[in-house]
């Protein structure tokens, strides 16, 4: 088991809010590049048949990008011109 988490998180699941959190944690990367990559394997990957949504997030700045998962693992960015900050 990875015990370390790199700067760029990743989250996937079905649905919104109080039924995911730290469960719908899916891997990490050291870059935003990278993070992209990977965030494209898990959406074609298998256990994406159960996910509706992935969202890319920087750990440092709080910023993150949304995803809809589409038929056959396609990311469709979610209010591209919008941006994202968690309120910690």
């Amino acid at each position: 088991m990875k015990n370390k988490v790199n700067r760029f998180a990743i989250f996937a699941e079905r649905v919104h809010l109080m039924n995911g959190g730290a469960k719908s944690y899916r891997d990490s990367a050291p870059t935003q590049e990278a993070a992209k990559e990977l965030a494209e394997e898990i959406a074609k990957s298998k256990k994406a048949q159960f996910y509706s949504w992935l969202q890319i997030l920087d750990i440092v700045t709080g910023k993150f990008t949304e995803y809809s998962i589409e038929r056959g693992g396609v990311l469709v960015e979610r209010c591209p011109d919008t941006e994202y900050q968690l309120k910690i």
